[in-house]
């Protein structure tokens, strides 16, 4: 150095000396200073990270040295939450330069928040392979539990480093158990030696026990002894614990005795087998029994000299049509399912008509129908009470209302019984055509014959279905009792009830055919009743109204409305009632207008239309109207309205007459004696009868005063006044008064009554 070097420095030196001791003219506050920072901050020209109470600032550089630092010291793990603390700087910030830290140094592991390098993982490695050569197996499960590391942390670590700082090998079966080979050797050893024991079948989790073998390498041990010949026997049954060792000499005792008990019985019940230790008996005899062909039932396995046994029985029973029961035949041990399962493969086998009852009992069909046959005459007898009772004809209507209100899709009648029922039916000539077509001039006895048909045919076959299912003519126990007379078959336990169950829906299909005939006949024999009361009631109507036409026309509209409001009421309630009957509808015992109109709804339209003008008719004030329209009616219906025989009128007006006499006689009523006595002096006057009502009585009276005496005429009018009086007066004093009158009067009324009977006498000569 030279002298002016020397010179400069001594006289910088100089200057800094007086700097030093000379006072600073202007100093920075903290808040410019912050201010200054803040603004370096936001231009990006200063990066700095700043402590929790931010007072502090520290460069990312900085951070990052001071964590390595606190890694090193504690051991190579620390939490990232205590290293916050520790720096006094943010967990975010800390967490940001952690994975900054794993991002550019391999060594270094960010596990769970926690860092851990190279020098901890080799620490716990070494503790894990001492652990292993002390226990002779780790579990990664334990070494999480032990060093609160993630088990696939702490499992990749132990892979990678197996063979190399840890020695042992991993589980086939489980990846996360290690073992070492002197462990899986021990066990290994004590395995084969209690399996060679084993003389029957043992329970996996019994050896297990006795020899302190893990489970877990139970199976791998076990599988590597099997591939490897050194264990007489395999392992059946669940997996694991509940699995079952059965050695080889105990499955071949089992096959041993499985081959003598079916060579010497034919057979092999399943519990047996099951007690000898096989969990799936039907599986194993058909895998041991290949070749044989063995009937599995039930219960049991069948061989040949049984089912060759029981076809010979069964083609027996076919050939002699009678019956016999195999249960006695077989062993103990089939249940009667086992010997009802081999009576149908033997129907299989021999083809034979043969039915199974009771399980165990075969009965040839012959000897069936011979039992069908012992009941015929009590089916008759059932069907003539039914139907002599009503019950059967109240119950096909019961029956025919019934299937209207259910789903025609559950009645529908099977379509070749229909086509039957239609072929039988255009056959004999039923349906609105036929009816048509008949005259007056038809025989009676023909033409209700073809009607039966129609009615049978075309609407009580419709219901035959649900009333053949329901109406019972025999109960089971009628049926059990008639048979169980016969010793060989109450013998056999529940034969006979079966077999009554069995035969009863064929005894009252034979019943329900024998009361179908049997009601037709009545049906026959009622419609001859009906039709002679019902031309009855048509003459009296036609006789009646020749005595309404004797009178002034102004009263005859009222009179004839009154006929036809009685007796043609009763004409068309009867023709109803038959209508309704013959077509299965049901029918009120009074027959309202209502009533008719609901009926008149439900009928076939060839009935239908005849019966309306019937309704609309007897609503009218026309007889010769009605009776126009009541013989298509009775047409419809089967009847014949005959061509009025005036033969017939004089007993009719003689026996209204009598009936008005009779009347009289017991009546006290002074009201109904004016009202019989004018009717009596009307057919006495006039030689007809009259059908009237008591608001007639006047004009009939009036009508009668030129045919009758005066004092006669003038004593009916007094007593009919005497009655308007009683009946109309609201006096009790004036009622009283016309009561006395009127009871004192009622003998003379009758005397006139009865004198005029002499003057109209029945004519012997046209009775």
């Amino acid at each position: 150095m030279t002298a002016v070097d020397w010179d400069e420095v001594k006289r910088l030196a100089a200057d800094f000396q007086k700097a030093q001791l000379s006072s600073t003219l202007q100093r920075l506050s903290e808040h410019n200073c912050v201010e200054i920072v803040t603004k370096l901050l936001e231009s990006k020209l200063l990066d700095v990270v700043f402590t929790t109470d931010g007072k502090e600032y520290v460069t990312p550089q900085q951070l990052v040295r001071e964590i390595k630092d606190e890694l090193q010291v504690c051991g190579g793990r620390i939490n990232l939450a205590d290293l916050a603390k520790l720096l006094n700087v943010d967990l975010s910030q800390v967490s940001k330069a952690a994975t900054d830290i794993e991002r550019h140094d391999k060594s270094v592991k960010l596990v769970l928040g926690q860092l851990v390098d190279k020098t901890y993982m080799t620490k716990i490695t070494g503790e894990i392979n001492d652990r292993l050569s002390q226990q002779g197996h780790v579990d990664v499960a334990q070494l999480t539990l032990h060093y609160d590391l993630p088990a696939e942390f702490l499992q990749s670590t132990v892979e990678r480093e197996l063979g190399k700082t840890i020695f042992g090998r991993q589980d086939r079966q489980d990846p996360r158990v290690f073992y070492t080979e002197g462990y899986v050797a021990r066990n290994k050893a004590k395995t084969r030696g209690a399996l060679s024991g084993i003389t029957k079948p043992t329970l996996i989790s019994a050896i297990l026990g006795q020899c302190s073998v893990p489970e877990r390498i139970f199976s791998s041990i076990l599988d590597n002894l099997q591939e490897m010949r050194q264990v007489p026997g395999v392992v059946t049954g669940k997996q694991g614990g509940n699995g079952i060792y059965v050695p080889s000499i105990y499955s071949k005792s089992q096959n041993d005795w499985v081959d003598n008990f079916y060579k010497q019985n034919g057979y092999l019940e399943y519990d047996a087998l099951s007690r000898l230790g096989f969990s799936d008996p039907q599986n194993f005899v058909k895998r041991h029994f290949a070749n044989e062909k063995l009937s599995l039932l039930d219960s049991v396995a069948v061989g040949p000299a049984i089912t060759d046994q029981v076809d010979a029985n069964v083609e027996e029973v076919a050939a002699t049509g009678s019956f016999t029961d195999i249960y006695p035949l077989l062993p103990s041990v089939f249940s009667p399912e086992d010997a009802e399962t081999l009576l149908k493969d033997s129907m299989k086998r021999t083809n034979s008509n043969i039915h199974v009852f009771a399980n165990t009992v075969a009965i040839s069909d012959a000897f069936l129908q011979n039992l069908v046959l012992r009941f015929e005459g009590v089916a008759e007898k059932k069907a003539k009470e039914a139907v002599d009772s009503g019950k059967w004809l109240q119950f096909v209507a019961e029956s025919k209302i019934k299937s209207k209100l259910v789903d025609p899709d559950e009645c529908r009648v099977d379509k070749r019984e229909e086509r039957r029922r239609k072929a039988v039916g255009g056959k004999a000539g039923g349906g609105s055509q036929g009816r048509e077509t008949r005259t007056k001039s038809t025989k009676k006895k023909n033409y209700r014959g073809k009607n039966t048909v129609d009615a049978d045919s075309d609407d009580a076959q419709e219901s035959q279905n649900s009333v053949k299912k329901e109406f019972v003519f025999f109960t089971v126990d009628d049926i059990a009792i008639e048979i169980g007379k016969d010793e060989n078959l109450s013998d056999i336990e529940g034969l006979v009830r079966e077999l009554a169950s069995y035969l009863q829906p064929n005894l009252s299909k034979q019943a329900v055919a024998a009361a179908e005939q049997l009601a037709q006949m009545t049906k026959t024999n009622n419609l001859n009743v009906v039709e002679e009361r019902l031309n009855a009631l048509a003459t009296s109507i036609r006789v009646l109204d020749k005595g309404i036409k004797q009178l002034d026309k102004g009263i005859q509209v009222g009179l004839t409305k009154y006929l036809m409001k009685t007796l043609g009421t009763d004409l068309v309630s009867d023709v109803f009632k038959l209508a309704a009957q013959q077509n299965l509808i049901q029918c009120p015992e009074v027959i309202t207008t209502e009533a008719r109109l609901k009926i008149i709804t439900e009928l076939p339209s060839d009935v239908k239309d005849p019966l309306n003008n019937l309704h609309k008719a007897v609503a009218g004030s026309s007889v010769e109207e009605f009776l126009i329209a009541a013989e298509p009616a009775l047409a419809a219906c089967c009847l014949v309205l005959r061509k009025f025989d005036k033969k017939k009128e004089r007993p009719v007006v003689v026996g209204h007459r009598e009936a008005l006499l009779e009347q009289l006689s017991t009546t006290r009523d002074p009201a109904l004696a004016l009202h019989l006595t004018t009717s009596i002096l009307f057919t006495a006057t006039t030689q007809t009868a009259l059908h009237m009502s008591g608001r007639h009585v006047l004009s009939v009276l009036e009508f009668l005063q030129p045919l009758i005496q005066s004092h006669v005429a003038s004593t009916l009018s007094r007593y009919h006044d005497l009655v308007l009086q009683l009946l109309s007066s609201t006096d009790e004093n004036v009622k009283h008064e016309a009561q006395t009158a009127l009871d004192e009067g009622l003998d003379e009324i009758k005397k006139i009554a009865i004198n005029f009977k002499k003057q109209l006498k029945p004519d012997n000569s046209q009775d």
